[in-house]
């Protein structure tokens, strides 16, 4: 059934309605219908609620019965893959740190003074802007994952704190099926998962992990999360971006690497955009 909403951005400088009818186009609809990789630094410079939790989100999630969480995550991250390419392209100078990650700068470095890769990216005569043009003409598909990046088909429902650690741990990078074997390392360990954040010792309690591992067990066929891992005998693993993706060796180094994780995060979206669209039409024609 159709449904006429009126949603306001959450910077409140945005108004649109929407005419709502669940299909293809929505769940690859930009939330933030700017030039993608702009729209995405823009974003990252910003201070504006998560996208994935603003209005326009939860709209969607209503209408699709995603509305009993209070947390959502952005499944595949732009951030991390975009860094590993600009290091592979420029590796002078974007090298990688001691703690594995590229030594290049997501958010401005106030204790530093650095300014972040998207501010030097929007300055005038900008030689960060010409490399993010270069890398892609060389990686035609990171256009396509910042574009699709902040989509209803790249979100999903999730436990409290997922979100963030999912970013924080070294060893996961913010990949999703990285993150389940992580969870299902802990519960087979029966320990805290333990990781570092600005210098000191964090830790989610096991029987939180053990409440997540029962999530993504429970929660895999109704939010259509299928593609990104395996449930089989109580048991979650992921399915990788690209061959040898793992724990320990988490990020893709090799142009082939981030050339394959590239084109099965958008594989995946496209998929999954599709397995939402077949279930939200089957529970509406049994409904009707």
């Amino acid at each position: 059934m159709e449904k006429i909403y009126k949603a306001c951005d959450e910077n409140q400088e945005l108004k649109e309605n929407y005419f709502l009818k669940i299909n293809k186009n929505v769940l690859k609809k930009d939330l933030k219908e700017i030039n993608a990789i702009e729209k995405l630094f823009q974003y990252f410079i910003s201070e504006q609620v998560d996208v994935e939790n603003g209005k326009s989100a939860k709209l969607l999630y209503e209408e699709l019965g995603w509305n009993q969480n209070v947390s959502y995550d952005v499944i595949n991250s732009f951030w991390i893959t975009f860094s590993y390419a600009m290091r592979l392209k420029y590796p002078g100078k974007y090298r990688i740190a001691k703690a594995g990650n590229v030594k290049i700068y997501k958010h401005h470095n106030t204790d530093w003074g650095y300014d972040s890769f998207p501010e030097k990216y929007f300055k005038e005569n900008s030689e960060e802007r010409g490399q993010v043009n270069d890398l892609c003409k060389e990686y035609p598909d990171i256009l396509k994952l910042a574009d699709m990046c902040h989509t209803v088909a790249n979100f999903m429902p999730c436990p409290e704190r997922f979100n963030s650690v999912k970013g924080l741990l070294g060893d996961v990078r913010d990949y999703l099926p990285l993150m389940i074997d992580k969870i299902q390392l802990c519960v087979d360990a029966g320990k805290d998962l333990e990781y570092y954040h600005l210098g000191s010792l964090q830790k989610v309690d096991n029987k939180i992990v053990k409440d997540w591992h029962s999530f993504f067990i429970k929660n895999q066929e109704k939010y259509c999360l299928s593609m990104y891992y395996q449930v089989k005998k109580n048991r979650i693993s992921g399915i990788t971006f690209f061959k040898g993706q793992s724990l320990s060796y988490p990020c893709p180094l090799e142009k082939e690497e981030v050339e394959e994780c590239l084109k099965t995060m958008l594989d995946k979206i496209n998929k999954r955009a599709d397995l939402i669209l077949n279930r939200y039409n089957e529970e509406h024609k049994s409904n009707s």
